[in-house]
């Protein structure tokens, strides 16, 4: 038997000596391929020992004043022989007590990643306030640079989608052709849209976690964008703005003298904390005459007061948050007051904490009041013996003054979703694995990558070869990969043309086994490009004319291109360039798509290959749909040393088969694992044979260009080399995942394309493929990454870059 200990927040449980703790692990199952998962245990008891029963706080005995939330996991470890094996969170399922004694606990452990869902529970976008440090001046001047400037990193950009319809060249009012139409973009009808990156950043404020990975900081992922409508027609609002108290006032009429506004505002804090109160001490200067009656109503009021504004014409709204979370917006112009929160006192049975924000669809200036009233009637008898009501109060209220500037913050304009729906929804669109490093740190990248980095374990002399079984994989007939339905008339046209939603594939097989949907929380909508010119648009109306709020939106930027259109930025203009948005993005000079399915691109009027299912699905449903593969169920006995450091996407070596691990039980105290594999005909970093991974292919100019280099697990250090003539690396070695910045020359030997007579326009195939003569070649270069272990000994890869002609 092993040595097992288990600790929550650092103080060792007490265990059973002959208790059996087995825990299971999974990271992508083959029954659900479109979910991540992480360790858990099955459920198992611990002695109620004097120890046990203070960290778990006597939970047996429900009278003993309780300091822990039991309903909360707890941060937790499971150590084998004083050898770390997991990470993660104790549940406290029950307690059992026998002849009026307690006896044990019963607690489940799960890994750290179901730490991410608790921590986000039904909390919604609208409640990221770190967006709000990414408000800018909102202006003609500055909508415009976010549509044209590819020169500078905007973490807002404001797509060309209309609520309206737009044309181009027919000479109408709707026209934003510069020679024809009388049309013209506003700057205040286009919505923002703001990079994934920075929500992952909002989020890592609010949650107090981390996401690290090298695609995160790759084209695919940073040119991503949440498009920000929430509206049918745009309305400027500015940042939600803190109420900033300065000063509080004690109504000389309470009730109570006693207390004061103190007691419940905070000036440093800006925060108003309410809690249920006794009403016979919160009322208690009473004259003789009221006495003997009761309080048939007791409650709490939070009012609003709004002076002095500086444009009476204007809109306002109150953002009323409690415990970090919004739960009432109220709305108003001019001056006066406002009931926000009218609150039973028996409700409260814990305190609340509330601040309060402002924001203007304008820059203004105005004064702010909060007040708060704790209010009841008491009925009594009076002393003609008649049934009498009197009201008591006592009013405090704290002050704010407000000079609000002109900015725009995308918060006001986040789609309504869940900050849990967002994020698993941005796992699935890309196949993302995510899995904790350590304790609130996430390591996020794709599946394929996460595999490719497992190490080579041979367990052969482990495991017990007397009794393997082996199975026919159970697979899906039919996998379907879907966005929500779109309203946009582009869409339903397409739909009626091909009976499905663009951008949407299934991938059918001849099998009988039932249908798996992988089906993202967000909205495909087809984007239009203007015949003979580089601009595309994209329309939110339906096919009724009408303007819709579409469902959340993911969109790619494109690089810049050449365009010629009319905006109007406070004044009429014509403008040359813009950054497209929709579909597709350049990375390294291949194309990829955010459609699953590969439909005819609308901006390049191509098909793009490179599409979500081909790019992120398809080489672990290749591997799985190989006809050599089995599910093979096998038993072994690891040494402590292998158990507590062998991970998810290691392959394991059983004779001559290689195989990945679809999940394993893992009994700590014997060291018994039950293995569920599956076959595994996919190269790894680790397998040292000097296999070249898929080329990078850029243009033909002198560039530098960032490449990822992925380290295989157990690897401490990777070198990265070559022999070209001419290519700088920077660095050229890394102690973990990242990029290194790679200087090639020009390719000299460019082709020649066939172009027409008057060599205007190129000529292309039926594909859309432009034609060329047979001159000019690809640059190769050769970059030799070799990957240093802890024990001295490398293996190595190669990375090529293919540069075009």
């Amino acid at each position: 038997m092993r040595g097992v200990s288990v600790y929550i927040e650092g103080q060792k449980l007490d265990l059973f000596d002959d208790e059996q703790i087995s825990v299971q692990s999974t990271q992508q199952n083959v029954q659900d391929i479109s979910k991540v998962f992480t360790d858990f245990s099955q459920s198992f008891s611990v002695p109620a020992t004097p120890n046990n029963n203070q960290i778990f706080n006597h939970f047996y005995q429900n009278d003993v004043s309780q300091t822990l939330d039991q309903n909360i996991r707890r941060s937790a470890f499971i150590e084998i022989d004083l050898t770390t094996f997991r990470e993660g969170q104790i549940s406290l399922e029950k307690s059992e007590v026998k002849d009026n004694e307690p006896y044990s606990y019963q607690v489940t452990f799960y890994g750290n990643l179901t730490s991410l869902k608790d921590k986000f529970g039904k909390d919604k976008l609208e409640g990221l306030t770190f967006l709000n440090s990414l408000a800018h001046t909102y202006s003609g001047a500055e909508v415009l640079t976010r549509i044209t400037d590819a020169a500078t990193n905007h973490k807002v950009r404001y797509p060309l989608i209309f609520s309206r319809n737009v044309t181009y060249g027919d000479g109408g009012s709707t026209d934003i052709k510069p020679s024809t139409g009388s049309g013209e973009i506003a700057f205040n009808e286009l919505f923002p849209a703001i990079k994934l990156i920075s929500i992952l950043a909002a989020i890592t404020s609010k949650y107090g976690v981390a996401f690290q990975g090298t695609f995160l900081g790759a084209k695919r992922f940073t040119n991503a964008f949440l498009y920000c409508k929430n509206a049918n027609e745009f309305v400027f609002n500015t940042p939600p703005t803190l109420a900033d108290i300065t000063a509080l006032t004690t109504s000389s009429q309470n009730n109570n003298t006693s207390l004061a506004a103190s007691d419940f505002f905070s000036i440093a804090n800006d925060t108003l904390t309410i809690s249920q109160y006794n009403p016979e001490t919160t009322f208690p200067d009473q004259p003789a005459s009221l006495s003997g009656g009761i309080f048939t109503l007791t409650e709490h009021r939070i009012n609003f007061n709004v002076q002095n504004v500086s444009d009476a014409s204007a809109i306002y709204y109150i953002d009323v948050y409690q415990d970090g979370q919004l739960v009432q917006t109220l709305e108003g112009t001019g001056g006066g007051q406002q009931q926000g929160l009218n609150i039973q006192n028996s409700q409260l049975n814990t305190s609340r904490t509330y601040q309060f924000f402002v924001r203007t669809t304008v820059g203004m200036t105005l004064d702010f009041f909060v007040e708060y009233v704790q209010r009841s009637k008491y009925n009594f008898t009076n002393l003609l013996g008649l049934d009498d009501l009197v009201t008591l109060k006592n009013i405090f209220q704290a002050e704010s003054s407000y000079n609000i500037s002109a900015e725009i913050s995308v918060l006001n304009y986040v789609p309504d979703m869940t900050v849990e729906s967002f994020f698993s929804g941005m796992l699935k669109m890309f196949n993302l694995t995510c899995y904790p490093l350590a304790i609130d740190i996430y390591q996020i990248e794709p599946l394929d990558d996460w595999y490719a980095k497992g190490a080579l374990v041979d367990i052969t002399q482990y495991t017990d070869i007397k009794s393997i079984q082996v199975e026919r994989i159970k697979l899906f007939k039919n996998i379907l990969f879907n966005y929500q339905e779109s309203e946009s008339a582009t869409n339903k046209i397409f739909k009626d043309l091909t009976n499905r939603e663009y951008g949407n594939t299934d991938e059918l097989f001849d099998y009988d086994g039932g249908e798996f949907n992988v089906e993202l929380p967000f909205e495909n909508m087809m984007m239009q490009k203007f015949t003979d010119t580089n601009l595309q648009i994209g329309e939110t109306i339906d096919t009724s004319g009408n303007a819709y709020t579409p469902k959340p939106m993911i969109l790619y930027m494109y690089d810049q291109l050449s365009a010629d259109y009319k905006f109007n930025n406070g004044g009429s203009t014509s403008q040359t360039v813009y950054m497209p948005f929709g579909q597709d993005v350049l990375e390294a000079n291949i194309n990829f798509t955010l459609n699953f399915n590969a439909d005819i691109s609308t901006l390049l009027n191509a098909v793009v290959p490179n599409t979500l299912f081909s790019t992120y699905y398809s080489g672990y449903l290749s591997n799985l749909y190989n006809l050599k593969n089995r599910e093979t169920k096998v038993k072994t006995n690891l040494p402590v040393s292998l158990l507590t450091n062998l991970e998810l996407n290691d392959r394991v070596i059983i004779r001559d088969k290689r195989f990945m691990i679809n999940s394993m039980s893992s009994n700590l105290t014997t060291g018994d694992v039950d293995f569920t594999l599956l076959n595994d005909f996919r190269d790894v970093i680790s397998d040292g044979v000097n296999k070249p991974i898929d080329p990078i292919e850029p243009s033909d100019g002198a560039q530098c260009i960032d490449v990822r280099v992925l380290l295989p697990n157990g690897a401490v250090s990777a070198a990265i080399t070559t022999t070209a003539t001419g290519v700088t690396i920077t660095p050229s070695s890394l102690t973990a995942d990242g990029s290194v910045n790679v200087c090639i020359p020009a390719n000299t030997d460019l082709l020649k394309m066939i172009v027409t007579e008057d060599a205007t326009k190129n000529i292309n195939s039926e594909n859309f493929f432009q034609l060329r003569t047979e001159q000019g070649e690809d640059a190769i270069y050769i970059l030799t990454v070799t990957y240093t272990y802890a024990d001295g000994t490398t293996t190595a890869n190669q990375i090529q870059i293919q540069q075009q002609p």
